[in-house]
């Protein structure tokens, strides 16, 4: 059997939504062969699209889920053809997107090796240390998508490529490598003591949350008041939880809805966009850009253009942005501005928002804008005592859990990944 020509061999580490789509689009340019790495040797769906609950939506329409750029209607189109009644404004379950990931990526892996060609090595370039004082030359191979399973613990660059060491002491050699491992786990609840951490009646990860295992008649307490506290109290209600839930952060602030798919097709029938903003004019402080920001919503506002419009036309640019804030204001950003700037940015499907806004309505659902800053026991029923703080407020709720809504650490030195923590103790990588 006739070789393929060689090519470079690029490994995408992490087989999540960003992982899964960069090995996609690699492997359609033709000439490269991609190793798709994954810890849990699940390719495709992720964390955020392969753990998700039937009622956990995506919070963008469907229309603008395509996972390619020159076809904005492909995801559509997929869903539609198992769901007739799918719209481009409409909000689908981030399951189906899951399995959207996952159809693409069947479509895109290599196919096994004919038989007659049983010694040929797909990977080309692994071998266990001790079993050869050096790597074997690599075999010639066409493009495609290999995946395997495995957590890469180290990347050491080398002459010729970089050298990735997995925990099961394989190595592989290749010619570059991307980091696509995804979001950390929420960093411990801020005021949390450390006797409790580890207590039953404590959700480190939202993503593990049994309802069963909650009380339905005790409160609780939802630290976080973002896309995913929205899930959480969802996934509560819907397993027949009737205590109040309590969602606490520093601002108080919930995430802003979308457009409904009514809106959203009347936007598409007779679309009001907002340009792009010459950004460049901007001051650069943090407050000089919500200055600037409120003005441009002010003038969209008087030409009838949505408000969201105007936070989707910033896109192209929010790095640029954020490239021109000096490190002091980054940081005053991040203090002072970004849950603003979150809670519009980062907005829930109407099917979410809609349900939560009647919960609070009818009291089922209370937001406080506090900070956690103590947690008792109560003996006698075996809740828990949660002190809330507003500058020199206090007040105290009686719960029977604490769920960690905070979303994904921001600290990477104490996120656990040892690739991670590898890159940054030999000077690859730092921490912004």
């Amino acid at each position: 059997m006739q070789r393929r020509a060689s090519c470079p061999v690029v490994a995408v580490i992490g087989a999540g939504f960003c992982g899964t789509l960069l090995a996609i689009l690699l492997a359609r340019t033709g000439d490269v062969r991609v190793l798709l790495v994954d810890r849990r040797g699940r390719f495709g769906p992720g964390l955020a699209y392969g753990e998700a609950q039937r009622q956990h939506l995506l919070n963008t329409p469907a229309g603008r889920m395509s996972a390619f750029a020159d076809d904005p209607e492909h995801f559509t189109r997929w869903a539609r053809a198992r769901d007739p009644k799918v719209e481009g404004g409409s909000f689908l379950p981030r399951a189906v997107y899951g399995a959207y990931l996952q159809d693409l990526l069947a479509s895109a892996i290599t196919p096994e090796p004919e038989e007659e060609d049983s010694d040929f090595d797909p990977l080309g370039a692994t071998w266990r240390p001790g079993k050869a004082p050096e790597p074997p030359p690599r075999r010639d191979e066409g493009p495609g998508i290999i995946c395997l399973e495995g957590q890469v613990i180290d990347l050491l660059p080398t002459g010729d490529g970089m050298r990735l060491r997995l925990a099961d002491g394989r190595m592989l050699r290749v010619d570059r490598a991307a980091i696509c491992t995804g979001n950390p786990p929420p960093a411990a609840v801020p005021g949390l003591p450390e006797a409790l951490r580890g207590d039953p009646r404590h959700v480190a990860d939202p993503w593990t949350l049994d309802p069963k295992q909650i009380d339905p008649g005790a409160p609780v307490l939802l630290v976080g008041t973002g896309l995913t506290a929205l899930d959480v109290a969802l996934a509560l209600a819907g397993a027949g939880h009737r205590g109040v839930l309590h969602l606490v952060s520093r601002r108080g602030l919930l995430p802003r809805s979308h457009r409904s798919p009514a809106q959203y097709a009347d936007h598409v029938r007779q679309p009001k966009h907002h340009a792009t903003p010459e950004v460049a004019s901007w001051p650069a402080t943090a407050l000089g850009m919500l200055r600037a920001l409120r003005a441009e919503l002010r003038r969209a506002a008087q030409l009838g253009v949505d408000w969201r419009e105007v936070i989707a036309s910033l896109r192209p640019v929010t790095a640029a942005l954020w490239r021109r804030l000096p490190l002091a204001e980054q940081a005053r950003f991040l203090r002072h501005l970004r849950p603003f700037w979150d809670s519009h940015r980062h907005r829930a499907a109407p099917a979410t928002f809609d349900p939560i806004a009647a919960m609070q309505a009818a009291g089922r659902v209370q937001v406080h804008a506090a900070r956690l800053v103590d947690v008792v026991e109560v003996p006698e029923n075996g809740r828990l005592q949660v002190t809330l703080a507003h500058g020199q407020q206090r007040a105290s709720l009686e719960v029977g859990a604490i769920v960690n809504c905070t979303g994904p650490a921001t600290d990477l030195r104490s996120a656990g990944d040892p690739l991670v923590a590898a890159l940054l103790a030999r000077g690859l990588g730092q921490v912004d």
